[in-house]
């Protein structure tokens, strides 16, 4: 990154997922309005990771940024996650865990995004070109995040099952 090195950018995962989700509600996420303790989809999320890949170390929790699901015995960073309605965000998020791996001296390349309730899993790989998108993201994040005023709420079909539904559309 150029203007702005990770640390002082201080994003998560999570707010990586969001920009591509909705910009609004990484906004409000950002700014500690965190609605996801009543979501039932969080909280079935929360148990699928649970009871998947049991045997696994789960929860690597790395500098408040990101929290990797758990690491295979060949050094490949898992995320399990319950649908693939996000792939993009999902995929996305990943390739950030990869990339502030990178930045710290850890080079992983290879990401797996688990996904148990399709028996289904999707392969990402760390490239020059999708350092460069994960960059994007990163000020695309620091942006949205540094407005004064959250933006415009948008619909799209998944504000049917968002946490945040009640706060934007009521």
């Amino acid at each position: 990154m150029d203007t702005i090195t990770l640390s002082q950018a201080r994003i998560t995962g999570t707010q990586i997922n969001y920009l591509f989700i909705c910009t609004r509600k990484l906004w409000l996420f950002s700014h500690h309005i965190e609605m996801e303790h009543t979501s039932d989809y969080v909280a079935m999320g929360e148990l699928l990771h649970e009871e998947s890949f049991a045997r696994e170390k789960k929860d690597i929790q790395i500098d408040d940024m990101i929290r990797i699901d758990f690491i295979d015995k060949d050094g490949v960073l898992h995320d399990v996650k319950s649908s693939q309605t996000m792939e993009l965000a999902h995929s996305t998020q990943l390739l950030y865990y990869l990339y502030v791996l990178k930045q710290k001296g850890l080079p992983n390349r290879i990401g797996v995004i688990n996904y148990p309730r399709q028996r289904r899993k999707t392969e990402v790989e760390l490239t020059s070109e999708k350092e460069k998108e994960v960059e994007s993201a990163i000020k695309n994040v620091t942006e949205i995040v540094s407005l004064p005023i959250p933006p415009k709420a948008e619909f799209n079909k998944l504000c049917k099952t968002c946490s945040y539904m009640e706060l934007c559309w009521s």
